[in-house]
């Protein structure tokens, strides 16, 4: 199953029932008493998501490692660069 069928099955299964209930397909006592919530139930998946990203987002962002071997490796490689430069006849500041 490719994730476009997984997102476009969730939403049919979300947006449904939640349409039903909306346009009045399905009437009962519950979705005539939460008519409100029900309505507004897609605006508070979104504001959940938003939530959730920029937690998962801060929380990476937090536990980013440095690579000091590799900072060290990068710096060695650019003064062997521009020595080889300054050997070929090229002036760098």
């Amino acid at each position: 199953m490719t994730k476009l069928t997984q997102w476009l099955t969730a939403a049919f299964l979300i947006l449904g029932p939640w349409a039903a209930a909306v346009f009045k397909i399905v009437q009962n006592d519950f979705t005539d008493k939460y008519y409100l919530g029900i309505l507004l139930f897609p605006v508070v998946l979104v504001a959940i998501f938003g939530i959730v990203s920029v937690a998962i987002i801060a929380y990476r962002v937090y536990n980013f490692n440095d690579c000091n071997e590799a900072a060290e490796e990068l710096q060695k490689q650019i003064k062997e660069a521009k020595l080889d430069l300054a050997k070929k006849g090229l002036k760098l500041d």
